[in-house]
């Protein structure tokens, strides 16, 4: 076994061949017509699955008349993830890519004909979303681990940025435009009918992606009474070559944090628009709009910085900037009573501030200031994902890259789940800006986290004349 790697070669080794030489696309990326099905694939598909979240909670409160059962339907969503992603990157490694965006969503319009079949029982509606959780971890570190195989190293940032604002953009298409559009116009039939052809459509779009665009496949002999033993070497292997790769680390350290702020902000902004700000929970889509606005804005700002800031610095401004937004957000009930006796609330009242404004919540110092903590949260969170993920894709050599990305998917669902089994009775006994306060050293820890290596990145390079 050849000897590890001394810390200088660790912090300065050159990329892995995690990104090979692709094609020069110059301009957009979405010039690039194997990229532009990718992603026309991902919008139709993430649309669905948000689509579909919003339609088994209303289904399911419905049926039940419990709001419980929304939380154990999520858990239905997570928990595939804990137990399957490691798997899951282990085959994809050994499978085309091509070949199991084809099948995987193709499985999913199966599996919402099961949906629209089975939509009145519910037991049979918490089994389905377990299958369909299940196929998507096949289905998502295929699609990510293609990103890189499909554009060149220069057009990386872009593609990770467009992809993560799609990620951001569906989730309101499908949760807040269609889903309750169609269930307003022909109920959960209409919706779960539209979700079976956006997912014959996805599978006709990665159908088209090119032939061949992959690296070599892991081509390891593999039999069902081997899989545990070959599972556990496979992870052994990318967790040692993790292990020594401390830039590696830090971004599964920082999409892990990303990601269960996501479900934490999932969790509690129904919370916080009720008890904090006191308005119906429906204006929450009003209230944190800005948060959309700030992400579109650094998103579209990201490829400019990380040309003049390296990427591991810019997610830890982004992370550090994300602390700010958490503690100010968890202040407004402060901020706001402070703007009041300086006599914000008589501009407000010059202004009409009992008309309503967004539905039916009232323009108020509170929500004022909510919204406006709202901007640099979505702009400082825009600035981790993307560098983050591209991180990855760079440094994950490219035999690797299916259980590089298993390994991120574990970490950031595990992190989402312990999130789901501890936010909930954590806001009762304490508040929801109590909880929002407490997750800000966390971020804070990365952040720091990001800072050392970094540091010890520099000193490495120093020491050999960089």
């Amino acid at each position: 076994m050849p000897p590890a790697p001394s810390e200088r070669e660790r912090m300065t080794a050159p990329l892995p061949t995690g990104v090979p030489p692709q094609p020069v696309h110059p301009g957009p990326v979405l010039r690039n017509r194997g990229f532009l099905r990718l992603w026309a694939a991902q919008l139709v598909s993430q649309t669905a699955q948000n689509g579909l979240m919003f339609t088994l909670l209303v289904l399911i409160t419905e049926r039940t008349g419990s709001s419980i059962y929304g939380s154990f339907l999520v858990l239905a969503f997570v928990l595939p993830s804990v137990v399957f992603s490691i798997p899951a990157g282990v085959m994809v490694d050994r499978w085309h890519k091509r070949t199991v965006l084809i099948v995987t969503n193709a499985l999913r319009a199966a599996l919402a004909v099961l949906y629209l079949l089975l939509d009145r029982w519910v037991p049979a509606l918490f089994l389905i979303t377990l299958c369909f959780s299940t196929v998507g971890q096949f289905f998502t570190p295929a699609e990510s681990a293609s990103i890189p195989a499909l554009v060149g190293r220069q057009q990386l940032i872009s593609a990770n940025a467009l992809f993560q604002l799609t990620l951001t953009g569906s989730q309101f298409l499908g949760m807040v435009i269609l889903a309750p559009a169609l269930l307003k116009t022909g109920g959960p039939h209409l919706f779960f009918g539209a979700m079976v052809a956006g997912y014959l459509s996805a599978a006709a779009l990665v159908a088209w992606l090119p032939r061949g665009f992959e690296p070599e496949l892991v081509r390891r002999p593999m039999s069902v009474r081997g899989m545990v033993r070959m599972v556990t070497d496979d992870v052994g292997e990318v967790l040692r070559t993790i292990r020594h790769d401390p830039l590696s680390k830090l971004a599964l350290a920082q999409l892990t944090v990303s990601s269960s702020l996501a479900m934490l902000f999932g969790l509690l902004v129904p919370r916080f628009v009720r008890d904090v700000l006191d308005i119906a929970a429906d204006n929450a889509v009003f209230v944190f709009a800005p948060v959309a606005l700030g992400a579109v804005l650094g998103l579209r700002l990201l490829p400019w910085i990380t040309r003049r800031l390296p990427k591991q610095l810019v997610v830890t401004l982004g992370l550090f900037g994300v602390v700010l937004a958490l503690v100010a957000l968890a202040s407004v009930e402060l901020i706001a009573r402070a703007l009041e006796q300086a006599g914000a609330g008589q501009f407000i009242d010059a202004i009409g501030r009992e008309r309503p404004r967004f539905g039916t919540a009232t323009l108020s110092v509170l929500v004022l200031v909510t919204m406006a903590c709202g901007v640099p949260m979505g702009f400082f969170y825009a600035l981790v994902n993307a560098p983050a993920q591209t991180v990855i894709h760079e440094r994950a050599p490219a035999a690797m890259r299916g259980r590089y990305l298993g390994t991120q998917l574990l970490l950031a669902n595990s992190a989402s789940l312990l999130l789901l089994l501890a936010v909930g009775a954590a806001a009762d006994m304490l508040g929801v800006s109590v909880v929002l306060l407490l997750y800000a050293p966390v971020v804070l820890a990365v952040a720091v986290y990001g800072l050392t290596v970094q540091a010890g990145a520099g000193r490495v390079a120093v020491a050999d004349g960089r």
